[in-house]
């Protein structure tokens, strides 16, 4: 399995949906959907924190995703704040 194909198979609220795939010579291109939210990481080096109740729906919302691909037989094996994109 690849990347692509796990992304085209897995369909949930809280996992970036894979709109289109584009091949040249040299690049895959791949046409995401748009979370301007930006990465976690960024946002807590902007905003400092988050409040317990903020960060437990996040975890949360995490937590459904990870159980999702599980599921699936799928493991990300690189989850950090610079791999969550927020909406």
């Amino acid at each position: 399995m690849n990347e692509i194909w796990i992304l085209r198979h897995l369909h949930h609220p809280n996992i970036i949906t894979l709109h289109e795939v584009y091949e040249s010579e040299k690049y895959v291109h791949l046409v995401l959907e748009y979370l301007k939210g930006g990465e976690l990481f960024e946002v807590i080096n902007t905003k400092g924190s988050y409040s317990e109740n903020d960060a437990a729906k996040f975890t949360r919302q995490l937590m459904d995703a990870i159980a999702y691909c599980a599921s699936k037989n799928v493991i990300h094996r690189d989850i950090k704040p610079e791999n969550i994109i927020l909406t």
